[in-house]
């Protein structure tokens, strides 16, 4: 009998990403994760940080595998939905969480569109790298990449702990712009409105209450650059490129077409970069 306990115990621990009611401690632990990660920041988020990635790491247990003994197209969702709440709660908690101010709302899913460009295997690490890629007058659309973890490098996660540079990481040089796109598994698409009761709140009010942008940042620009300044490694810690009103606007009308699947899915996996900032990691609960 206590031989059969061990072997139970055993297979529950290796399917315990799966087990029931697990998606809503995943879930809200993200959101919760997001939140804190915020509050507990001894840095401000700034507005040209609004583009920047979380990093969420996970892993393919063999009850998500599929007869073809990879990672089932089908779990990509539940992931997904952990991804992004991990990014919510970090950015949207004012209008998410703060139930008494005016302007609560919630972030609903309209559309998911995913493409799978290489297999996951069993227990195989991967990361989740989820960031806002634009929004109009309606809609906010946001891109997450599952890429290996071996092969992402982030140098400093700006709303965690000191924000202090991550050297262990950095140990190894980035890989070269056509080399980082074969590290990536999925690309993925989620299309998302702002609600309060049946009333469309507008992304950019939305982002107004939570001070992540200025009422300004919906001018369009008149002579705005269409080449963003990437940051460089030698930066230190605290220099992260800071964008300009028009270096926003411009990122955000860019990537538009681009998230709304006008150019192709290979324009929505090229989307993914190795940033040297990202704003925090997350580990997919004991993942």
């Amino acid at each position: 009998m206590g031989h059969w306990i061990w072997y139970l115990g055993l297979v529950l621990g290796l399917s315990l990403k799966n087990l029931p009611l697990m998606w809503h401690f995943r879930f809200f632990g993200a959101l919760i994760m997001g939140y804190l990660a915020r509050r507990r920041s001894s840095r401000v988020l700034k507005q040209h940080q609004v583009f920047l990635p979380t990093v969420v790491k996970s892993r393919s247990p063999a009850t998500e595998c599929d007869f073809n003994l990879h990672k089932s197209n089908s779990t990509y969702i539940t992931d997904l939905d952990v991804s992004r709440a991990h990014l919510s709660g970090l950015l949207f908690a004012p209008v998410l969480l703060s139930f008494k101010r005016s302007m609560h709302c919630n972030l609903i899913v309209s559309s998911i569109a995913c493409t799978f460009h290489r297999e996951i295997k069993p227990y195989q690490p991967y990361e989740l790298w989820t960031r806002v890629a634009s929004w109009d007058d309606k809609w906010i659309y946001m891109v997450t990449h599952f890429v290996d973890n071996s092969k992402s490098r982030p140098r400093c996660f700006v709303m965690q702990a000191d924000a202090s540079i991550n050297s262990k990481k950095m140990k190894c040089p980035a890989p070269h712009k056509g080399e980082r796109h074969e590290d990536v598994f999925a690309s993925a698409v989620t299309r998302m409105v702002f609600k309060k009761g049946r009333l469309t709140v507008p992304p950019q009010r939305a982002f107004e209450v939570c001070g992540l942008l200025s009422a300004s940042t919906a001018e369009s620009p008149t002579a705005a650059t269409h080449t963003i300044t990437r940051t460089e490694a030698s930066e230190s810690a605290n220099s992260c490129h800071e964008r300009t009103l028009g270096e926003i606007v411009s990122y955000k009308e860019t990537n538009l077409p681009i998230v709304r699947l006008e150019r192709g899915w290979d324009a929505v996996r090229e989307l993914f970069c190795e940033e040297q900032f990202v704003l925090t990691e997350y580990k997919d609960f004991m993942w």
